[in-house]
């Protein structure tokens, strides 16, 4: 799913921007909460000293009375790192602290139906700090949260943080976790799409057209029958909605589909049916696999050479 403008996000979609510049990330951030806060919503910013200040900044400038935004509960701001901690155990986000500190927040300003925009940058922590299976869990106990509340949520990472091959099934996942994925520099892309046939051919343009901008040629004829072979999988006997995730190095393009169809029981990591029609992908692919994700489905990737 793409969305033309963050004014268009739904009340209940989580959305992710891997951003290069914190002054666009302002801008971006601004233009989300303006609306609820002049609109008699609320806006729930958790973020790091510095960008809250920017954010302050430019909705200054765009005309919002921040003093009185704020003595309203409009406009509420908390600090990312200390929020956090507030909910960790361990090195882990423990669901009912969040729901503690995090989910009572979110209730009191959803009350009488009220509009509740939040942006958040504590999962970006988590990953820089190297807790990445604990960003995940995190973006899963915000979706938790958005089934029971109406808001939306908006997360923020550092695109540098972010690019590690290494780490590229984890950046799958957290694409995977989220409605959209906010357009992005190169390297990362990432669209969910829908469980349709109509949507394995929207894949193949996305990989496509993603790769020309990227202009990145050699392998986008590769890149577009593994991306089908792997979204067709995903919708013919999944019966699920995917993501594509697409991340390139200066040598490789790395394509992952995510679905939310799991392996049956004891089923091993290895390709096996119904994932069939696989044989090309492995043929031209310098590497490729399946990753298994327990009950919530299962990563589908290739890495071809550029």
């Amino acid at each position: 799913m793409a969305i033309g403008s963050l004014r268009d996000i739904g009340s209940r979609e989580h959305v992710v921007q891997f951003y290069q510049d914190d002054a666009d990330l302002a801008d971006k951030v601004a233009d989300y909460v303006r609306d609820a806060v002049r609109d008699g919503g609320v806006a729930i910013v958790i973020a790091a000293p510095h960008h809250r200040l920017a954010f302050r900044e430019r909705l200054t400038g765009s005309g919002v009375d921040m003093a009185a935004a704020s003595a309203s509960g409009a406009y509420l701001e908390f600090d990312a790192e200390d929020t956090l901690r507030r909910f960790m155990a361990g090195d882990t986000p423990d669901p009912a602290s969040f729901d503690t500190v995090v989910g009572r927040v979110i209730r009191a300003a959803a009350e009488g139906g009220r509009q509740v925009r939040a942006y958040g940058e504590m999962v970006a922590l988590l990953w820089d700090a190297g807790l990445v299976t604990a960003a995940i869990e995190l973006e899963a106990m915000w979706n938790d949260l958005g089934r029971a509340e109406a808001f939306s949520l908006f997360c923020g990472y550092p695109l540098d943080s972010v690019t590690d091959p290494a780490q590229s099934h984890a950046l799958a996942e957290v694409c995977g976790q989220h409605a959209s994925v906010l357009d992005s520099p190169s390297p990362v892309q990432a669209r969910t799409f829908s469980a349709s046939l109509d949507s394995v051919t929207d894949a193949r343009h996305f990989v496509t057209r993603t790769l020309r901008e990227w202009e990145v040629a050699d392998p986008s004829a590769d890149a577009a029958l593994s991306v089908t072979e792997f979204a067709a999988n995903a919708v013919l006997h999944g019966r699920s909605a995917f993501t594509v995730t697409l991340l390139t190095t200066e040598d490789t393009v790395r394509i992952t589909v995510r679905d939310s169809a799991p392996f049956p029981p004891g089923t091993s990591s290895l390709p096996v049916r119904p994932l069939h029609g696989l044989g090309a992908v492995a043929a031209m692919a310098r590497r490729w696999g399946v990753e298994p994700l327990g009950a919530s489905g299962k990563l589908v990737w290739c890495e071809l050479a550029r």
